[in-house]
């Protein structure tokens, strides 16, 4: 007999029909020892929740239904709760999975490997898709269809950068605040149905290429002086829209890359070819860290932090009566996301992106230097002038030898 029987779980109390008995979540066994890695293959199972095998047993006994549950782990513990079948969803889960479909596919076209669902060694942080390309390096794309604030996304896409993954965020409202707070990507809202669609998925903002202009050639003002030319070349980063799988590929190949551009007070994030980074480097341009702060963005409050120094924090005892998230706190959740976007100015505006600061400037054609026309002295030659006595031609003034029509020897 299992010694768990004696015990009552501090939180709320699951079954799992994977072992046919119930789990203790303040034991690294789950109280089966016979069962290693049993809580690993847990959270890792991304499949429906009334398909999991995990219920509530006090739900059982109290009223003779089956009430399912999942389970995941949050500053170090480990938690069971119930799910709400009622719940009204606004169709973002669908879509989500629908992008994380379509990154596997587009992966793992490629050669590359791709797993869903990947959490960190501590079961702080989970990467949507974790994509292994070219030399080992690891990617972690991730659709983030509902609002998150730039301070979190920064915090996260660090989080990442950490454990040795670039975070790839995708979009679908061009005012969403993680836009330039860390390197994106965006397409069209669009329906699950037509993500997961055999077709094309373009791409509109977030990837960009480079043009270097000649300051003299530019149908504007110079982005530095403001006024005239300044005989240098200058950086423009126009948009570049990009197949979702092609740009899906190329980033776990390896050659497309994020920058980090500083254009006077703004900092802009973004993907670019290898090739357009090295050209932009060459001409002299200069790229910012990629955790510098963006000193115009609205959103400055810092992200929340809290030491695991000393491990995860006591927990009091909690009541294990059935606690279920009522549908209509949820709705208004998503009505208070839904007024916060709505609210925001639209940070992809889809314009190019000026360096003003000066590129290297390419070779200067040397002009003759022309000297002052003085009445009765020749001003023929080439570098010094002639400096005779000369007449007034319909040329200028010339003497016998540089007159018009003469015969030079």
């Amino acid at each position: 007999m299992d010694d768990f029987e004696s015990e009552t779980s501090k939180r709320n109390p699951v079954f799992c029909a994977l072992v046919n008995a119930p789990l203790d979540l303040d034991r690294d066994d789950l109280g089966h020892p016979a069962h290693p890695g049993l809580w690993e293959r847990l959270i890792g199972d991304r499949g429906p929740v009334d398909q999991r095998g995990l219920h509530c047993p006090d739900c059982r006994a109290a009223r003779d239904a089956r009430a399912w549950m999942y389970v995941f782990e949050r500053q170090g513990l480990r938690i069971a709760a119930h799910h709400n079948p009622h719940r009204r969803r606004s169709g973002g889960s669908d879509v989500c999975q629908a992008y994380r479909e379509r990154y596997v596919r587009a992966a793992e076209s490629a050669g590359h490997t791709a797993e869903v669902g990947v959490v960190d060694a501590n079961g702080r942080r989970r990467t949507h898709v974790l994509v292994t390309g070219a030399g080992g390096q690891r990617y972690g794309f991730e659709p983030q269809l509902s609002y998150l604030s730039a301070a979190t996304a920064r915090s996260r896409a660090a989080a990442a950068r950490a454990d040795g993954i670039t975070a790839v965020w995708h979009t679908v409202d061009p005012r969403s605040p993680l836009i330039d707070a860390v390197p994106w990507t965006r397409t069209d809202d669009l329906p699950a149905a037509a993500v997961r669609a055999e077709r094309d998925l373009l791409v509109r903002g977030g990837v960009r290429a480079l043009t270097l202009e000649i300051c003299e050639r530019m149908p504007t003002p110079c982005p530095t002086r403001r006024l005239g030319s300044c005989g240098r070349r200058h950086a423009r980063w126009g948009p570049r829209p990009r197949q979702f799988d092609d740009l899906v590929r190329d980033i776990a190949a390896g050659s497309c890359v994020p920058l980090t551009v500083r254009a006077g007070r703004e900092v802009h994030r973004f993907w670019s070819s290898v090739e357009d980074r090295e050209a932009f480097l060459d001409s002299g341009g200069t790229l910012a860290p990629a955790d510098e702060a963006d000193a115009g963005a609205a959103d400055r409050a810092p992200a929340p932090h809290r030491s695991t120094a000393s491990g995860p924090r006591p927990h009091a005892r909690r009541d294990t009566r059935c606690v279920v998230d009522r549908a209509d706190r949820a709705d208004r959740a998503d009505r208070a996301e839904r007024r916060r976007f709505a609210a925001l100015p639209a940070r992809d505006s889809g314009e190019a992106i000026w360096v003003p600061e000066p590129a290297a400037a390419p070779a200067r054609i040397l002009r003759p230097e022309i000297g002052p026309v003085r009445p009765g002295v020749c001003s023929a030659g080439h570098g010094p002038a002639c400096g005779l006595g000369a007449r007034l031609y319909p040329g200028g003034w010339f003497c016998e030898e540089h007159r018009p029509g003469a015969t030079r020897a």
